[in-house]
């Protein structure tokens, strides 16, 4: 009788692990799945891929340029469209997200304008630029050779490339946009965005104990909402690490402009600080912080958030580590109560 009931308590154990075990699985996160097919090896597997490729148009022009990019697919349907502008104003960046209604009607718009470069004393030593510094010049950036624009195939993605230039060649931009999931050097750039590669190279320092602040100044005819967000939604896909941004967001709709924490100053990975954003007369602005050098490049993005069609409805690493725990732990308590029942 005792031996029946032993063989039934290690049935009933069995049973119990197994549950366990599967149940485990089901919880694995799809975008952790290694062993997915991903044949432009940009990690992103080609399922998702598919799901939110995107078609890219360009409208070109000497001093202005449109990037379209539209998709169809499961019944979703929408447009943005971002138009790169130089001249007297500074590189002006317009976004504009249409979705597929009954009023046909832009959803969300807003314009990023990177204006000045401001040569500044720190006189308080935090690093950013604001009214208790002391400005030593301010070059405006008004004077812009014409855009270059190419097609190119950057690890087997499809990618249009924007190279802006000013007349001095002290500030540069170079803008990637694709219709696809793509690897540029070394940063996943997403359909829904465009990837600004900005520069600022010899600069005409007047002081030597100064160093360099970008404005950048934020525009919209529609009432939005900035947001300064320190996770982005690539930070939330696994797609980037140490990024901040601003929001700008309108009722259920979002865009964002967004910068890596970090520049390459002569070659040296160094923190970016960026000065709060700040409404004044009427200009929302905020400034890009580097240190002293003379080759600084730092890389920022635009784009239209929330449009990714990635299942998330799938539990995350930090929550299988916990279903992993949980399951450990009861795996070793029913050990325990079977050793017990099984030694009277």
């Amino acid at each position: 009788m005792k031996a029946q009931l032993k063989y039934k308590q290690k049935l009933l154990l069995s049973g119990l692990v197994a549950i366990l075990v599967i149940s485990s699985f089901m919880y694995m996160p799809a975008l952790a799945d290694s062993d997915g097919d991903d044949e432009d090896d940009d990690g992103i597997e080609d399922g998702i891929e598919d799901e939110n490729e995107r078609e890219v148009h360009v409208e070109y022009s000497d001093y202005e340029v449109q990037i379209e990019s539209s998709i169809q697919n499961n019944g979703i349907e929408n447009e943005f469209q971002v138009q790169v502008k130089v001249g007297s104003d500074g590189l002006i960046l317009e976004l504009e997200f249409e979705e597929d209604n009954d009023t046909v009607e832009t959803e969300i718009e807003f314009q990023v304008k990177i204006r000045e470069i401001v040569e500044f004393r720190d006189l308080n030593a935090d690093g950013i630029y604001n009214d208790s510094d002391e400005v030593i010049q301010v070059l405006k950036l008004d004077d812009f050779k014409p855009i270059q624009y190419t097609v190119e195939i950057i690890n087997n993605a499809t990618v249009h490339v924007l190279f802006v230039e000013t007349t001095d060649k002290v500030f540069t931009a170079t803008l990637y946009a694709t219709g696809e999931f793509a690897d540029i050097e070394g940063v996943i750039v997403a359909p829904t965005q465009v990837k600004v590669d900005v520069g600022i190279h010899n600069f005409n320092y007047t002081e030597l104990d100064t160093q360099l602040a970008l404005k950048v100044q934020f525009e919209s005819e529609q009432e939005v909402d900035y947001e300064e967000d320190d996770e982005t939604e690539d930070e939330e896909y696994g797609h980037a690490e140490d990024e901040l941004e601003i929001e700008i967001s309108l009722e259920q709709y979002a865009g964002f402009f967004s910068w890596i924490e970090t520049a390459m100053v002569d070659g040296v990975e160094v923190d970016v600080k960026v000065t709060p954003l700040e409404m004044v007369l009427e200009e929302n602005k905020m400034y890009l912080n580097y240190p002293r050098g003379t080759e600084i490049i730092h890389d920022p993005k635009i784009g239209v958030s929330n449009l990714l069609q990635i299942n998330t409805s799938f539990l995350g690493d930090n929550n299988l580590l916990i279903i992993s725990a949980a399951t450990i732990l009861t795996l070793t308590s029913l050990v325990l109560v079977f050793r017990k029942r099984f030694k009277r």
